[in-house]
């Protein structure tokens, strides 16, 4: 066996053993493997991930590992355990084959293998078979355990979602004070606020998500599809751990097994609104078009709306029912609409690298700490107005006055901060690509236009997410209509 001098430490611990003290875990096989290496006096690099993939292109270091093998960087790789380098035997034979292609070795605490030998070929084989087998077996009693845990009403899904707390003892969740925060979004979404205002909101007022972060869209859109909120705890329903969904009727369902936060009326419609977006009341004769409640008649503001004419098969913007703003042919409309979204796509590549190259983080943090500042100290002379008026030492028309002017400079404040907060960067960026996003599902096939793709709903739903309205002028002395467009 040739001489080993430099070698890749490879570190690896699954999710599914978080509870058993990862940290200390890795602390642990770090120390083992890094005494090993130094006991040998071979030089090493340490690759270290927590992974739970059962595939290798989700694990980022194991990618990175594997390519530095192939350029022979390594005699050899260091484990603490063969199965470490994977539990699945289709990786596993990937991962022996360009260990044996450069020549590297694999040791461990108890033993290196040489996998160009037979003899370690073969055990090595044998050891990442049974260490598959195992590990389904014990994923199926864990799969087994938390299935029966759920129909106890115990929360077997990790952290508790925002309003709740896990109690020790009944093992069951129990809102906290954070709770009025998942109601405020919740009732915001049903009282007609869109999941960008309601975030906007939340990270005006500084309020943050269970793990401490501001709120993005998708923050809000997880909340409102949670099932907990409603006193539900929901299993089994995804496949591995990001592989998607599996069907409803295989899904463990436990209904009213905790305290609710949001009774179930709410909690529906607010999922039906975020999901689907509904804009008119479930009937046939409220056909939902692409651009439902969006344009407006450039007179008088009442909203035109389209229509079917089955004796030329064709659909128009309605002619408007107060001031006779003229109709017209429909889909040239929507034409140009969705070439404006195509024009609107590179103004917003424009903006992100715009936003990327005017980093202007420290100033909006100072001027954050500023208006902070002036903010305590108005909040303290508003306590030392009502300290006074309560000594006697000012008058009662005083001491409104003094207010007044008190909560008008605050208020005055507060506006200024929540401006200052919305110019982050980072809360840009992120309202700029979800707004990208948007735009490239719109830029795919209409089913009105193209006669597959996007329905009409789909196309309605995503263009009240980018469009706040669309103005429509065609009156009688008008040669061609005009239609103007407000972006959000």
């Amino acid at each position: 066996m040739r001489e080993i001098k430099h070698v890749a430490i490879y570190l690896r611990l699954s999710r599914d053993e978080e509870n058993r003290g990862i940290d200390e875990m890795l602390a642990s096989h770090r120390h083992t493997l890094t005494e090993l290496c130094k006991q040998n006096k071979w030089s090493f690099e340490t690759f270290e991930e927590i992974a739970s993939s059962k595939t290798i292109e989700k694990r980022q270091k194991m990618v990175e590992l594997l390519e530095r093998i192939k350029d022979y960087h390594y005699d050899a790789v260091v484990v603490m355990d063969i199965d470490r380098l994977s539990r699945n035997e289709y990786d596993s034979s990937d991962i022996k084959k360009e260990l044996f292609m450069s020549g590297t070795f694999i040791v461990t605490p108890t033993k290196t293998y040489d996998p160009s030998k037979d003899e370690d070929s073969l055990l090595l084989g044998i050891q990442s078979l049974v260490a598959s087998q195992e590990y389904k077996q014990i994923l199926k009693r864990m799969q087994r355990g938390k299935r029966y845990a759920s129909t106890l009403g115990h929360w077997v899904n990790g952290i508790p979602p925002l309003g709740y707390d896990k109690n020790p003892k009944t093992k069951k969740l129990e809102p906290n004070d954070k709770a009025e925060h998942v109601r405020f979004i919740f009732n915001a979404i049903v009282n007609g606020k869109t999941v960008s205002d309601v975030y906007h909101e939340l990270n005006g007022m500084g309020i943050k998500t269970r793990s401490g972060r501001k709120f993005h869209f998708n923050a809000i859109e997880r909340i409102v599809n949670n099932y907990a909120y409603k006193g539900t705890i929901v299993n089994n329903r995804i496949i591995g751990h990001h592989d998607g969904e599996r069907p409803k009727n295989e899904w463990i369902i436990v209904e009213n097994v905790h305290p609710a936060i949001i009774d179930e009326e709410i909690w529906e419609k607010a999922n039906t609104i975020v999901n689907t977006y509904r804009f008119s009341a479930p009937r046939s004769k409220n056909k939902i078009y692409p651009t439902t409640k969006l344009i407006f008649c450039g007179n008088c503001g009442k909203v035109q709306g389209a229509q079917y004419h089955p004796h030329i098969d064709k659909y128009y913007l309605k002619i408007c029912g107060n001031c006779k703003n003229r109709a017209f042919l429909y889909e040239p409309i929507l034409k140009q609409i969705k070439e404006w979204i195509g024009d609107k796509r590179q103004e917003i590549l424009d903006s992100i690298v715009d936003v990327g190259e005017n980093d202007n983080s420290k100033e909006i943090e100072y001027k954050k700490k500023q208006l902070e500042k002036e903010i305590r100290k108005v909040t303290q002379a508003l306590d030392n107005i009502e300290i006074l008026f309560e000594e006697s030492e000012i008058s009662l028309q005083q001491y409104r006055e003094r207010k007044a002017k008190r909560m008008e400079q605050l208020e005055q404040l507060n506006l200024e901060l929540a401006k200052v907060e919305s110019e982050s960067p980072q809360d840009k960026l992120s309202d700029l690509s979800e707004i990208l996003k948007r735009v490239d599902y719109l830029l795919g096939k209409w089913v009105c236009l193209d006669g597959e793709g996007l329905t009409d709903e789909e196309v309605n739903r995503s263009l009240h997410y980018i469009i706040d309205r669309i103005t429509w002028t065609y009156g009688k002395q008008d040669s061609e209509p005009k239609l103007e467009i407000k972006w959000k």
